[in-house]
């Protein structure tokens, strides 16, 4: 029967050509093959001969040696053969003359510790979190074999419990275990007892001479100290097979212990996604810990700096892998723990194309995203295909002659597929295939079109592109306006390039094209005719001129684009009409900005920053120039500086002019943007030379020299400016800006760190640089020295802080690296530095040891209010105490399928999930002093708050909400000011009850709720009993029943016993607007005051149905004595007798000008009437004929007249005379003696330039008489009436006098003339015996006019500009 052995349960075909004595030979190899002796495992330890791989044992499968490949030696053979000294590592790589190694996935190889039958194998699936299978998958991850598909996520879970690897042998011993040709005998089950068994290879099992005591002695001991007994037993293919029967959980822990003392150490690589590391490693190392020590095996996780990029942890593609070190059993259980972790981490991921050229972007997205959509739909996975339709740092390939073209992916511009994992798998594979179809038929076709016509082809969303792709099948690819190139790319089948090409060109051709020349215009500009129009192309764009002109022509304007080149502007349009109409609106716009309102200053680029930030603010606004500096600093040194004038006085916008400027203008142009200049050359005079150095520095470095230079110039003063630091290979004539290299050259000076400022700075900078750098070589060598000491676990979150917050910043600032790990914390750096950080922690514990917690009672309905508005009253209290007071938050429910390794992994997240923190319990945290004062002042905020916790509520109709709030809460808020309560009225949403009302709470103070609710229950009984009712009067009665200021109404209401509040008034009686022709007046109310307020009001509107109106004839001059201050006598009057009275206007002329109306009851007319007239007649007047000559020297600037009536009541009026001008300064007025007034471009702060006259005072005078007509009560008008007199006698006095008129340059002076209270002039008219008048107005030119003898009036004009002058009087 040895002939017929099978391997793998397929017969041997070449046994059937072998001899006789072959075949003995065969059977007796094949007998020894199941006595394997330890002596002849593999040393896995031997580094120098690894053992076998997989990849070669399934070889030996195939070629059918079961001899040399699949049987382990002899110990007489192994005796022969050279030492293997080599480790055994099952990884990606093939490993040469071995058998088959452990295969964790195959129940033949490692039948679950159990003797059930295999069960099926699970479906293979590829990775759904990789761009491509990592080689391990390939080579036979863990013992799989090579050739299966298997992801390293799909384990066994089906057959094999993640909990364990074991199974008992009575799960199915009907069936009876099955291994790969090889039956085992069927076991009864027995209460109590199982049957565990696990599977080795030789290569899985320590050579002989390894063991600490021989294979028998080790079966012994472990049988000796557990229930369960083990049994070795021959398995297939030259494995050994250990069976321990017992209770389960004692047959399970012999086999695990007898497999750590005679299995090999196995080195197993996991790869896993990049974004699950944190949750693998868990909460300082909480998860990777639990693993290692559940399952014994070690467990090893590259470092983050180890890994990819962490910008790309949302790639799901990006993997690591996980080195598993172990016997066989810990690291298979190890292997699995790591997986159910990745597999229910995963199960949405995150993908990048990475393989996909960005030509292939349009149709993979399809036209207007319908290739997105259709891989979307039905799935629960987004798929985000990047817009593609100009190429930016990687051009599209030209065309081939013959072939197909090749297109290369790019390096960052990817498709990003995310969601449920399957789903995205398939999108992805979809993708792929449509990736591998266009490979096959994408060809291109390019050719040049004018820049200007791009646009027409593609709008700034790319909209017109998705049209071509959907009428054509083809792409089109622009390039970026930063290149100067006009080629369009068109990709697409070949069989409809023609098509998409002809397209692109009917788009482009669509539109008309005329040439605007800029610098035509102004070819005579002293910086040349190129640079003036690049600057005012510049400016205009600047300023949005060009959207302006495109909005408002419906046209496209092309700059130009390339700094040198030509300066012409390309105007496309459709219509030609337009298109004369921009062009002629364009040379309008260039012809009112000459050369003379644009000024190129030459600075430094170095200065342009600091020149921009302090300058171009104050030459906006004193000069009206606006700063327009280089967009790059490389461009040119030259700012330019553009004339716009001072800002609109309407507040609108600048608008830019369109006409040629006058020569006024250009002088206009060239004074301000000269004094610009002067001011923008001032901001930098007195600056030091501006100097380079270099500095060598090594890109390790370069972060470190960075935030050096930082610290060492940010507490510079805003007068000096900072030294400019780049790194690489730079220009400093370009202002120290990066050259174009070539690879090999800026290579070269990648080391190179270069400095630009003034020389001071530089070379102290430098200095500072270069001692900084050999600190840090120094420092260097000890970046290996290692301190730990210990630190409170219980302070480590502290330590750490808010997602490393806390930790990260001591790193920063000590510059070592810090680990903390079982109340350890390990410093590793220079010792200076480590020791300076060990101190600042050791002090930071100490701090914290101090720390006081107090836990406070308070129920949670009280939290909110103590809390504050967005946590304002307990973020006082952290900020003053310097505390933590931590309220409870509730948490959201944990789903039932979230794993325990998600609490514990949030990879050193300092969140606080409180936990233990009960519903009424606040955490007061901090140092004992604060944390003791933070918990009274919280106690007594809670007693406040208890205090000011009383509730009411108030039951109102709805109806009545928008008079309770008032017009902008205006009511409410009253209410609220007058009684302290907080009231919450419900919103305009919030539905009423069935009965029509809603409720209002009110929260306080017991006195303040009482008050509040007191308040509105009145208003509420008010409007529930109120009605409403609507009456008609004649519009032309509303006025009279208003009465003036609302008095005859408010008089009404009040009488009918409603309220004389002006809101409530309002609310009472409501009259129709003044635009409305309807006479309906509402009334609203308790019924007892409306009745009383609806016959007062039919009362009034009888009575003027009744009323009658007669004329009086009254002077116009005499209407002030019926109407009074503000309008009182007349209300007195219409009070009195309850009439109205009509006083003409001053605007109306003829013989109205005179007629005084009275309206209302005949009798009441008749009473008005006799009393006004009696009032006109008791104040008729006398008349006295003074001189014209005299009028303003009697009159004194209206002081007189003001004299007569505060002082008699006396008014005085001229019977219709017009009153004499007064004398102003004649038109020969002097400024000190020369023939001139003041200027306008005159220094305005001297006051020297002042004007001066003097005349005598008979001179320019009238001739004639005007009347003063004196009215008042006869013995007033006797006393005016020697006043007067007196008056003209001192006027003809001063015929002999001089008139002195003194105009000052600043109005603004007057005042210290003046005086406090009139002190000043009062003084002045003392000590000189002159009459000096101050202009009211005091505008520009107003003179002060000086009366008096020559003598005094020269004296008077000397006190008044030495006064201007100091701004007081001279001692």
């Amino acid at each position: 029967m040895a002939t017929d052995l099978t391997t793998n349960g397929e017969s041997s075909m070449e046994s059937q050509s072998l001899t006789a004595a072959e075949r003995l030979q065969q059977k007796h190899e094949a007998d020894a093959a199941h006595r394997p002796m330890i002596e002849d495992a593999v040393d896995e330890e031997d580094i120098a001969h690894p053992p076998p791989s997989m990849n070669l044992a399934h070889e030996s499968e195939t070629t059918h040696d079961p001899v040399e490949q699949t049987q382990p030696m002899s110990e007489k053979a192994a005796g022969k053969q050279k030492a293997r000294d080599e480790p055994t590592e099952i990884s990606a790589k093939s490993k040469p003359n071995g058998v088959a190694s452990f295969d964790a996935q195959d129940q033949e190889a490692f039948p679950a510790l159990g003797s059930g039958p295999k069960a099926p194998a699970p479906v293979p699936a590829a990775m759904a979190w990789g761009a491509k299978k990592p080689s391990s998958l390939h080579a036979g991850v863990n013992g799989v074999n090579g050739n299966a598909s298997f992801s390293s996520l799909s384990s066994s879970r089906a057959s094999t419990p993640t909990s364990g690897l074991m199974t008992p042998a009575s799960n199915n011993a009907s069936r009876g275990p099955q291994t790969r040709g090889l039956s085992m005998p069927q076991q009864m089950p027995m209460p109590g007892r199982a049957s565990e068994r696990i599977q080795f290879a030789p290569s899985q099992l320590l050579p002989r001479d390894q063991l600490k005591k021989p294979l028998h002695d080790v079966l012994r001991s472990i049988n000796k100290g557990s229930k369960a007994k083990v049994e070795m037993k021959s398995g297939p293919n030259g494995n050994i097979i250990f069976e321990g029967t017992g209770p389960v959980d004692a047959a399970r822990q012999a086999l695990k212990d007898l497999a750590k003392e005679v299995g090999s150490k196995q080195h197993v690589k996991v790869p896993i996604p990049l974004s699950v590391r944190p949750h693998v490693i868990g909460r300082q190392g909480a998860v990777v810990q639990g693993i290692s020590k559940r399952t014994g095996a070690r467990v090893q996780i590259p470092k983050a700096e180890d890994s990819p990029s962490l910008e790309l942890e949302d790639d799901d593609s990006l993997t690591i892998d996980v080195t598993i070190e172990g016997d066989a059993v810990a690291a298979e259980m190890a292997r699995r723990e790591i997986e159910a972790i990745v597999n229910e981490r995963t199960s949405t991921v995150n993908l990048r194309l990475r393989d996909v050229p960005a030509e292939y972007f349009p149709f993979i997205a399809g036209p207007h995203n319908s290739g997105v959509n259709a891989l979307e739909d039905g799935r629960r996975v987004r798929v985000q295909v990047p817009h593609y339709h100009i190429w930016s740092d990687q051009p599209p390939p030209q065309a081939p002659s013959s072939g197909m073209p090749v297109f290369v992916p790019s390096s960052d511009n990817h498709i990003r597929i995310s969601g449920d994992r399957l789903a995205a798998q398939e999108a992805r594979a979809a993708i792929e295939r449509q990736v591998q179809e266009l490979r096959r038929q994408i060809t291109l076709a390019q050719f040049p079109i004018e820049r200007g016509r791009h646009q027409f082809v593609s709008d700034s969303k790319g909209a017109s592109l998705n049209d071509i792709l959907a009428e054509t099948g083809c792409a089109v690819i622009l390039p970026p306006a930063s290149e100067d190139t006009e080629l369009l790319t068109v990709i697409g089948p070949q069989d409809k390039l023609e098509m998409g090409t002809n397209k692109v060109i009917d788009l482009a051709s669509s539109m008309q094209m005329s040439l605007v020349d800029i610098a035509r215009q102004h070819a005579n500009a002293p910086a040349g005719p190129q640079a003036h129009a690049r600057a005012l192309t510049r400016y205009l764009q600047q300023r949005q001129a060009i959207e302006q002109l495109e909005r408002q022509f419906d046209a496209r304007i092309v700059l130009p684009t390339v700094a040198h080149g030509p300066t012409s502007w390309e105007v496309y349009h459709k219509d030609g009409r337009n298109g004369i109409r921009a062009r002629q609106d364009i040379t309008n716009l260039i012809s009112a900005h000459p050369p003379t309102r644009l000024r190129h200053v030459e600075i430094d680029p170095f200065f342009h920053e600091h020149v921009h930030q302090q300058g171009a603010k104050r030459v906006r606004d004193d000069f009206g120039v606006h700063l327009l500096r280089p967009e790059e600093i490389n461009q040119e040194p030259h700012v330019v500086l553009v004339y716009e004038g001072p800002p609109p006085s309407d507040g609108r916008g600048y608008e830019l002019p369109r006409q040629r400027p006058s020569d006024e203008d250009v002088a206009e142009f060239e004074a301000n943007l000269q004094h610009a200049q002067d001011f923008i050359l001032g901001l930098i005079q007195g600056q030091q030379n501006i100097s380079t150095a270099s500095v060598q520095v090594s890109p390790k470095y370069r972060e470190k020299v960075r935030k050096f230079v930082h610290r060492e110039q940010q507490d510079l003063p805003h007068t000096e400016i900072p030294v400019k630091v780049r790194f690489g290979a730079t220009n400093a004539v370009n202002g120290g800006m990066p050259t174009s290299q070539s690879p090999i050259a800026a290579a070269a000076l990648d080391h190179e760190c270069h400095l630009r400022g003034p020389s001071n700075a530089v070379d102290v900078l430098s200095e500072k640089i270069a001692a900084f750098l050999e600190l840090e070589r120094q420092e260097e060598s000890e970046r290996g020295h290692v301190t730990s000491f210990d630190f409170p676990q219980k302070h480590v979150n502290y330590l750490i802080g808010k997602k490393g917050e806390n930790i990260n910043k001591y790193r920063e600032e000590f510059d070592v690296d810090i680990q903390v790990k079982d109340g350890k914390v390990e410093i590793t750096g220079p010792k200076a530095k480590a020791d300076a950080a060990k101190s600042k922690i050791i002090a930071f514990s100490k701090k914290l040891e101090d720390e006081a917690t107090h836990v406070l009672k308070i129920k949670p309905e009280y939290h909110r209010d103590m809390i504050g508005a967005k946590g304002s009253q307990v973020n006082q209290l952290q900020k003053k105490y310097n505390v933590r007071v931590q309220f409870p938050r509730s948490a959201p429910a944990l789903d039932d399928d979230r794993s325990v390794a998600d609490d514990a992994s949030e990879a050193g997240s300092a969140r606080n999930r409180r936990p233990n923190q009960a519903p009424d319990e606040v955490i007061v945290r901090g140092p004992r002093k604060g944390a003791d004062d933070a918990r009274d002042e919280l106690l007594n905020l809670l007693q406040w708050t208890l205090d000011n916790s009383h509730k009411a509520t108030v039951s109102v109709a709805q109806a009545q909400l928008p008079s309770l709030i008032g017009q902008g809460g205006r009511e409410m808020e009253s209410v609220r000011l007058s009684t302290g309560a907080q009231i919450d009225v419900p919103g305009s949403r919030e539905g009423a009850a069935p009965d029509g009302r809603v409720q209002i709470y009110l929260k306080g103070s017991k006195k303040q709720v009482e008050d509040a609710k007191k308040l509105l229950e009145q208003r509420a009984k008010v409007f529930d009993s109120s009605i409403t009712r609507h009456i008609e009067v004649d519009k032309k009665y509303h006025k009279a029943l208003i009465g003036s200021g609302g008095a005859n109404l408010r008089k009404i209401v009040m009488d009918a016993g409603g309220s004389d509040d002006r809101r409530d008034l309002a609310r009472t009686v409501r009259f129709p607007g003044q635009d409305s022709d309807g006479n309906t007046i509402r009334l609203e109310g308790s019924k007892a005051v409306v009745d009383k307020i609806v016959a007062a009001i039919e009362a009034f509107a009888g009575q003027r149905e009744n009323s009658t109106t007669e004329t009086i004839e009254v002077a116009p001059e005499k209407h002030r004595m019926l109407i009074g201050r503000g309008g009182e006598v007349r209300r007195a009057l219409e009070s009195q007798f309850n009439i109205g009275l009509d006083i003409p206007k001053l605007s109306q002329q003829g013989p109205t000008r005179s007629q005084v109306k009275v309206s209302g009851q005949p009798a009441d007319v008749e009473k008005a009437k006799t009393h006004i007239l009696d009032l006109v007649k008791d104040q008729e007047g006398e008349a006295l004929q003074v001189p014209r000559k005299y009028h303003q020297a009697v009159s004194d600037n209206g002081q007189f007249f003001k004299r007569l009536r505060n002082d008699h009541k006396v008014t005085v009026d001229h019977a219709g005379h017009q009153a004499p001008k007064r004398s102003a300064a004649s038109p020969r007025a002097q400024v000190n003696g020369s023939a001139s007034l003041p200027l306008i471009t005159d220094d305005q702060d001297s006051i020297d330039n002042h004007s001066w006259e003097v005349v005598d005072g008979g001179e320019n005078v009238e001739e004639g008489d005007i009347p003063w007509v004196l009215r008042g009560s006869p013995e007033s008008v006797a006393k005016a009436r020697a006043m007067l007199e007196k008056a003209i006698e001192q006027a003809k006095s001063q015929q002999s006098q001089s008139i002195g008129y003194l105009v000052l340059p600043d109005p603004k002076t007057y005042r210290f003339i003046i005086g406090q209270g009139g002190s000043q002039i009062n003084a002045i008219r003392k000590e000189t015996g002159c009459r000096i008048t101050v202009p009211r107005d005091q505008s520009q030119g107003s003179a002060i006019e000086i009366v008096g003898a020559k003598e005094g009036v020269e004296r008077a004009r000397d006190i008044i500009l030495d006064v201007v002058q100091n701004g007081s009087r001279r001692d």
